[in-house]
């Protein structure tokens, strides 16, 4: 009969030793023995004990924690337990399945190539990772769960067990490495929105503070606190989302203005007019942004864990790598900022209301709050689309051409024309002590930065600045990668992915392409 000991008495190794007992063995049509044992009791034991346990047991299921701490002492136990079926005339081939999920940023994730480089040598073992299950249904009411499957074997694709609930997938790239490189870009993409999320934090703080102290009666206004909870917060909420779905053009700006400047690329002589042109033009955006700058710097290198370059390039290639996550989080901030917005839009601002038309709204506010609406209405489809992903480049192209620099351009409009009557006193210290209106001053920003981006566009000179060019990938998956050349290294005995990091896998958003 064939044997299964499944270590580890977790909530999952629990409710899969429960699954195994009801389990085909798709060779032999049989139903399997389960023996279950907790990880912490299995390696407390002798070497001869585990090995003992493991004798003749044709699937070891490790649903454990810290695999590859216990690494070598799970390849002896399975070296010896080989040894003891080998002399006893029992040698079933031997697999041994890592259910185990370690996140990368606080556990050791190569455990179950650590197990399959320590048995390489030792004949008919396959070791398998299995990914893609947070948890298991024992009862059925969810369905089918697809279970993605790496091996160590060459020519075996899935195991030979049919368990209830489970379907196995066997992976793309399925071999040992390929799941450690999978695991630490997933994990790399959760970084990227840690880092844009720490970006949106240094914008807010950013507008916060400017707007608190223009209006609070404690500064240079004369709104009272019960303002800051919903009227002071709304005009933070309306700056972060439109610097947020700028600074990826921002950077890319001058990421092309910087190129041209050192000859990389293919940019001619034109180019380089157009580029100090455009550096006039984004001094303004590139003052305005120091703060949130700093502030996104300081975040980071305290409350992200990996290898980061602090250089100005390595962080203006990470917010062009960014544009996915940028734009998500700013059309969150934008329909915070809608419907804030519209509760703080009523008649007791008599500025906005013409008394001699029946009270309608002004010229401006029509055109403003149009096209904010508008603004609106195209971050949502772009918001949409970049969650969706998937899609030919044919149809995604234009999408993120010309509607995220119209989208931006709308929702700069829709600030210059809600508060350009007030400009004309922007620098006056009988007006809130000389500071300029909130309006101007994230205005300002995003209108440098889109003024710039046509002019970079329009002329072709983003185009030849990155002619030629490696395009960088964010910090992230640079470092993911780093970690992963480090574990393919290691595995010249056993088979692996010699992934490039310009391969799929790797891939995010370039230079420039914002």
């Amino acid at each position: 009969m064939t044997k299964i000991v499944v270590i580890g008495k977790g909530e999952f190794g629990n409710s899969l030793a429960q699954g195994l007992e009801t389990s085909i063995v798709s060779t032999s049509n049989e139903t399997p023995s389960v023996e279950q044992i907790s990880a912490t009791k299995f390696f407390s034991m002798a070497a001869e004990d585990m090995s003992r346990i493991l004798t003749n047991v044709s699937y070891v299921m490790y649903c454990g924690r810290d695999l590859s701490e216990n690494a070598p002492l799970m390849a002896a136990a399975l070296q010896g337990a080989r040894s003891i079926s080998s002399s006893s005339g029992k040698t079933p081939l031997l697999h041994f399945i890592d259910w185990s999920n370690p996140d990368p940023q606080s556990e050791s994730y190569d455990g179950a190539v650590a197990v399959a480089s320590a048995v390489v040598s030792t004949p008919d073992q396959i070791v398998w990772k299995v990914t893609g299950l947070s948890s298991y249904d024992v009862s059925g009411h969810t369905g089918n769960k697809t279970a993605t499957v790496y091996t160590s074997s060459a020519s075996s694709t899935k195991p030979a067990l049919d368990i209830p609930g489970i379907v196995w997938k066997p992976a793309p790239k399925n071999t040992l490495s390929g799941e450690v490189a999978a695991r630490l870009m997933t994990r790399a993409e959760v970084e990227r929105w840690y880092d844009a999320a720490w970006l949106s934090f240094a914008v807010y703080a950013t507008g916060f503070g400017y707007v608190f102290t223009r209006y609070s009666q404690h500064v240079n206004g004369s709104y009272p606190d019960t303002m800051i909870p919903l009227y002071i917060a709304d005009k933070a909420f309306g700056w972060t989302a439109l610097w947020m779905m700028s600074v990826a053009p921002f950077a890319g700006n001058l990421l092309a203005i910087m190129n041209t400047f050192s000859g990389e690329g293919s940019t001619n002589g034109l180019d380089t007019i157009n580029a100090v042109v455009c550096a006039l033009i984004m001094a303004v955006p590139v003052f305005s942004f120091i703060f949130p700058w700093i502030t996104w710097a300081l975040a980071r290198s305290i409350f992200t864990r990996w290898e980061k370059s602090i250089s100005i390039k390595s962080m203006l290639v990470d917010l062009v790598s960014l544009k996915t996550e940028t734009g998500v989080i700013s059309f969150f901030f934008l329909m915070a900022h809608a419907f804030m917005g519209s509760l703080v839009a009523i008649p007791y601002k008599t500025k906005w209301f013409d008394a001699d038309n029946k009270g309608r709204y002004y010229g401006n506010y029509e055109i403003s709050l149009a096209c904010g609406v508008i603004a609106f209405v195209l971050v949502t489809m772009l918001t949409i689309r970049s969650l969706i992903k998937e899609g030919s480049w044919m149809k995604l192209k234009p999408l993120y051409t010309y509607v995220s620099p119209l989208a931006i351009l709308l929702a700069t409009f829709h600030l210059i024309f809600m508060g350009y009557k007030g400009w004309n006193s922007l620098f006056d210290p009988a007006s809130h002590g000389g500071q300029p209106s909130p309006n101007f001053a994230a205005s300002m920003f995003s209108l440098g930065v889109i003024g710039a981006h046509i002019f970079l566009m329009v002329l072709g000179t983003k185009k030849r600045a990155r002619n030629g060019v490696r395009v960088e990938k964010h910090s992230a998956v640079e470092a993911a990668f780093a970690k992963y050349k480090k574990i393919a290294a290691s595995l010249d005995g056993t088979p692996h992915e010699k992934l490039s990091l310009d391969e799929g896998l790797w891939l995010d958003e370039g230079n420039y392409n914002a």
